[in-house]
């Protein structure tokens, strides 16, 4: 997928501070940045680390000082996860700024958060965050090279399938038709649940009851009008696609 028909979808927030009305300062303030989503507020520090790794954000506004547990305590509870958001410490003490760096937070803002500044920050962080999605999926697509091929049975015997040269399947009954763009689609003798589940887990995708699609040729999804486009080479190919297909495809990508 281009990196301009890659789907964009806000960056998963939270902010931890046990002072509220820091909080609502700062919520405030993020509503001018659409690319982030506040998915969580976190008011009660001892609480957090479980609060966070629920949400798994990409972002996590934290605050340092904070009684029960400190912003470095808590990051350093996350570090012995998977479970690693991009951080930006925000706090009233300039003290912290060393520890701060050896704890490598993305960034460090002081409070009353300065309007500006938090934009710079805020954009340098989108950029990074987008950036390692990006280089994620591709290590994914990448990855699907090294596939084995898999075995589907057909009324005749069988075919084997390399799951990269897969570009849709289409739901036949209790049958399932594979298409690779190359002419005639191949028939094969189980339905489409379970040709899904012989696929590799994160490259394919159900975008309706009848319809699985390969991500890799995933070109365009119009909202509007509900359409889900594949293209290989010169070919496009259109889905009907319903919106909680369109909301499942944007957490997948």
């Amino acid at each position: 997928m281009k990196k301009s028909e890659a789907i964009k979808t806000p960056v998963r927030a939270v902010i931890v501070d046990d002072e509220e009305y820091c909080i609502r300062s700062l919520e405030e303030l993020l509503k001018d940045h659409p690319g982030i989503n506040v998915a969580e507020t976190i008011c009660d520090p001892v609480a957090a680390p479980g609060q966070i790794l629920t949400v798994k954000p990409d972002l996590l506004f934290l605050d340092i000082q904070m009684p029960g547990k400190s912003g470095f305590e808590i990051l350093e509870v996350l570090n012995s996860t998977n479970v690693r958001p991009c951080v930006i410490f925000i706090t009233a003490f300039e003290s912290y700024t060393i520890q701060a760096i050896r704890a490598s937070a993305f960034d460090y803002l002081l409070k009353p958060v300065d309007k500006g500044e938090l934009a710079v920050a805020v954009e340098r962080a989108l950029r990074s965050i987008n950036q390692q999605k990006l280089e994620n999926n591709y290590s994914s697509i990448l990855a699907m090279s090294s596939v084995t091929r898999i075995r589907f049975n057909t009324t005749g015997g069988f075919i084997m399938l390399d799951p990269a040269d897969i570009l849709y399947i289409q739901a036949d009954w209790n049958y399932s038709e594979i298409y690779t763009g190359n002419g005639r689609p191949e028939v094969v003798v189980v339905n489409i649940g379970a040709v899904e589940e012989m696929l590799p887990e994160g490259q394919f995708a159900r975008i309706n009851r009848s319809v699985v699609i390969n991500l890799r040729y995933l070109s365009k999804v119009q909202r509007g009008k509900k359409l889900c486009i594949l293209k290989k080479g010169e070919e496009t190919y259109q889905f009907r696609i319903p919106l909680r297909r369109i909301r499942d495809l944007e957490e997948m990508l």
